[in-house]
């Protein structure tokens, strides 16, 4: 059942995913792909604050594992990655690389932060 459980909540993550896919579409012209990078930053706040949280493992691993390893998304990221790096656009692949894994470590520290002063 558990199994089965956490890929209903990847499932949710990933809807998700792909509903900031669709907004960030109206930003194109903002040069990175900013549905990609907000999912990636919210999922590693959320992985650091259900962490914080101390909540038993299998709510953990509904909400961590299968949420938010259903909305983040490691492929998508290295394929625009690729994609900026085809089109020669080499300063935006930097800001849009340091962008995500930076904030997304400093969003992942934040989120243990605010779980310890709130949990």
């Amino acid at each position: 059942m558990t199994v089965i459980l956490i890929g209903i909540f990847a499932g949710l993550g990933a809807v998700t995913r792909y509903l900031f896919g669709k907004l960030s579409m109206h930003f194109e012209n903002w040069q990175i792909p900013w549905g990609t990078h907000i999912v990636n930053i919210a999922g590693s706040f959320m992985i650091g604050l259900f962490f914080a949280m101390h909540m038993n493992e299998t709510l953990y691993q509904y909400l961590a594992t299968g949420y938010c390893g259903g909305l983040t998304t490691f492929s998508s990221f290295n394929f625009e990655l690729f994609e900026l790096i085809d089109q020669k656009k080499y300063w935006t692949f930097i800001k849009y690389f340091l962008l995500t894994y930076g904030i997304g470590f400093i969003s992942f520290i934040i989120g243990i932060f605010i779980g310890n002063v709130i949990f």
